[in-house]
């Protein structure tokens, strides 16, 4: 017999493996896939959140972040976001607020924030609010700020804002 290679056989039965393993590993890598879309959103909104902040400080100007909850967007000056297709302001069931001191069901539209509006002012300091957002999982997550400014991300876990 010649032991230099393989049998179509033996080929055949590696890739029916490797496509099994591979069926049941999809389900688990699409709740990661979306778990890493909702992050990437949620961090993309806070840096924005920063920058507002910095810049108002630095031109000495107020500037004001529009929410735009109905159309999953929203606005900076000169700028026009979405936010990707399956995340959406708003939370899953379940979910309280504030993050800081959880207590009551929040804001229907998911953003807490004043007319839907973040203030920054030339001073330094800011409007209060939270805004919360889902995905299709009703993973949610919320960036809340202070009066400082202090910018601050938050994970449900299903019981409490961690």
């Amino acid at each position: 017999m010649n032991n230099r290679g393989v049998t179509f056989l033996e080929l055949i039965v590696v890739l029916a493996i490797i496509g099994i393993l591979s069926a049941l590993a999809v389900p688990d890598l699409s709740a990661f896939t979306g778990k890493l879309y909702l992050e990437t959103a949620v961090r993309g909104v806070s840096t924005n959140l920063r920058e507002m902040k910095m810049r108002a400080t630095l031109d000495r100007s107020n500037y004001t972040i529009y929410f735009d909850p109905a159309n999953n967007s929203y606005d900076l000056p000169g700028w026009r976001f979405s936010l990707p297709v399956g995340i959406r302001f708003g939370f899953g069931p379940g979910v309280l607020g504030p993050p800081a001191n959880p207590g009551q069901t929040p804001d229907a539209d998911g953003v807490t924030f004043p007319s839907n509006k973040a203030t920054f002012y030339a001073l330094g300091s800011n409007s209060i609010g939270t805004i919360y957002i889902t995905n299709d999982d009703h993973l949610t997550m919320a960036i809340s700020m202070s009066i400082t400014g202090r910018v601050k991300i938050w994970r449900w876990d299903g019981a409490t804002w961690i």
